[in-house]
């Protein structure tokens, strides 16, 4: 069995066909998906999902990009999120230098300040990282006491990767993107043990081969577990057993 632990299913191309997504996704052998929040109102609609659909999990959080009519405090406000039996972690969260960077002080705040709430609730972490992974790995290095979770769609280099496995209850995953034929870090992958990877689609994002430019959805991980295990040489039923595994030691 596979966990898609990062799709973003409250998008309107994919609720719109929500019950054929799912089932597409049990028939490609998914049997658990996490969808992480962006803000409060996102958060709201996951918790829908999840009482609606058991195969649906929740993640809730503050993500970089969505933070502008907040204040850091306000990450207290989740706390109405938490009680629910299925938030399994605090995300997605972290940093965003792709977009914006006239905030970076504020991302940072908000960033240190949602750790510290996963810390305290025992939660793990998703963590964004879009231009902007070693000033993430630096916040963690100095939080990461009682504190796991999940580097999301990596493209940090080897001296980044090398930081990350140094965390003993982080792990990291790849995304669509890396079945691109221009694709250029299989390195990295190379260098990821299979013990420290999760798997997702980050749908409706990034898409994989043969699907580049559609909207993504949970069914398609396999077409990026596939590449993992070519470019890593390694037996794909083995690895996706491990790879469930460090899903389910970290968020269930």
């Amino acid at each position: 069995m596979i966990i898609d632990c990062h799709a973003h299913l409250y998008y309107d191309e994919i609720l719109k066909d929500i019950d054929n997504v799912l089932e597409r996704a049990v028939n490609a052998g998914i049997e658990k998906i996490i969808v992480p929040s962006v803000d409060l109102k996102t958060a709201e609609q996951i918790l829908f999902l999840a009482d609606k659909y058991s195969m649906i999990y929740a993640a809730v959080g503050f993500h970089p990009c969505d933070i502008a009519g907040f204040n850091p405090e306000d990450v207290r406000l989740l706390e109405n999120f938490i009680k629910h039996p299925k938030v399994l972690a605090i995300g997605e969260i972290g940093l965003d230098y792709f977009w914006d960077t006239s905030y970076i002080d504020k991302q940072k705040a908000f960033f240190k300040e949602q750790i510290d709430f996963a810390k305290s609730i025992n939660l793990p972490v998703i963590i964004h990282t879009r231009n902007s992974v070693k000033d993430a790995i630096e916040i963690i290095k100095g939080n990461n006491e009682n504190l796991s979770g999940q580097f999301h769609c990596f493209s940090g280099d080897e001296n980044d990767l090398k930081n990350i496995l140094a965390f003993e209850n982080f792990y990291i995953s790849f995304c669509g993107n890396i079945t691109f034929k221009k694709f250029s870090e299989n390195k990295i992958i190379e260098l990821t043990p299979v013990e420290k990877l999760l798997s997702e689609t980050d749908s409706p994002f990034l898409s994989p081969e043969p699907f580049r430019g559609k909207t993504n959805e949970p069914s398609r991980v396999i077409y990026t577990l596939n590449k993992i295990a070519e470019i890593k040489k390694c037996n794909y039923e083995e690895m996706i057993k491990i790879i469930y595994e460090n899903n389910t030691k970290l968020f269930f």
